[in-house]
């Protein structure tokens, strides 16, 4: 399962094809049983998963970077 697909949460390349599949499934709705918008579902996963990695790294880094701040003494960071 994918998650919230608002456009203010996403990269504009990730908009793009969810706005794409959008269209595919709008416009070929029988068409789309067989088979027809799948790699255009791949690309939008394959999207919303990189944005997921960088997020959590960047979450990660974060964390180490107050983990460190926190844990420090007064005496050790100058205060």
């Amino acid at each position: 399962m994918h998650p919230d697909l608002s456009p203010n949460l996403h990269t504009k390349e990730c908009n793009t094809l969810m706005t794409l599949l959008k269209e595919c499934h709008k416009n070929h709705s029988v068409l789309n049983f067989c088979g027809h918008c799948n790699d255009l579902n791949r690309e939008m996963r394959k999207c919303l998963k990189t944005e997921y990695v960088e997020t959590r790294t960047r979450s990660r880094e974060h964390g180490d970077v107050m983990r460190k701040i926190l844990l420090n003494s007064p005496e050790e960071s100058g205060k």
